[in-house]
């Protein structure tokens, strides 16, 4: 019982997390800036990303290690079914 609980309280605080994350952001669209040399504007992203969406970037990054520790702790076998 106490585990659902504690499931309960730790998805509630990652919602509220990423709803903050969400309604924290500025979802401003400005034109990316070409320049002679970078024709695709990946330099203009990369400064955003990194200066601009920081935090964003952060959480996505946190968001996503934790489905791989997720995935690495499903695939992994149980050894009571690997005994039986």
């Amino acid at each position: 019982m106490i585990n659902k609980i504690l499931n309960a309280v730790v998805a509630l605080l990652f919602l509220a997390v990423v709803g903050m994350s969400v309604m924290g952001t500025a979802w401003v669209e400005e034109p990316l800036t070409f320049t002679d040399t970078d024709s695709s504007g990946i330099v203009h992203i990369g400064t955003e990303i990194f200066t601009t969406y920081v935090v964003a970037f952060e959480v996505l990054a946190l968001v996503l290690l934790a489905a791989l520790i997720g995935g690495i702790y499903l695939a992994k076998e149980d050894e009571e079914e690997v005994a039986a």
